[in-house]
């Protein structure tokens, strides 16, 4: 299973404390068969664990975050910039079902 896949380019994904299973392919992430989402794709992995997990194996054009860098994108406001209207604190409180 693959983590995730730009369906074109400036695909982003931050994966942040997160454990992986075995399913979890060592290559991680796939391209779609076109070489140009590579180029300005955004997949990030940070801090996460379990046995599918490991990214020795990861495509080039992923990286594993440094703390410094994955500050940015574990902020608050990085998933619910909107102050005014924040859709996350409204969305945890809300119970969704499993078959949704």
């Amino acid at each position: 299973m693959y983590l995730g896949r730009p369906w074109g380019p400036f695909g982003r994904v931050v994966l942040a404390y997160t454990y992986m299973d075995a399913c979890i392919r060592n290559d991680g992430w796939h391209n779609w068969g076109n070489a140009e989402n590579e180029r300005s794709a955004c997949f990030y992995e940070y801090r996460c664990f379990g046995p599918g997990s490991c990214s020795s194996g990861r495509v080039t054009w992923s990286r594993e975050l440094m703390d410094e860098e994955a500050g940015h994108f574990l902020h608050h406001s990085f998933v619910d910039p909107d102050q005014d209207r924040p859709w996350l604190c409204l969305r945890m409180g809300v119970k969704t079902p499993y078959s949704a």
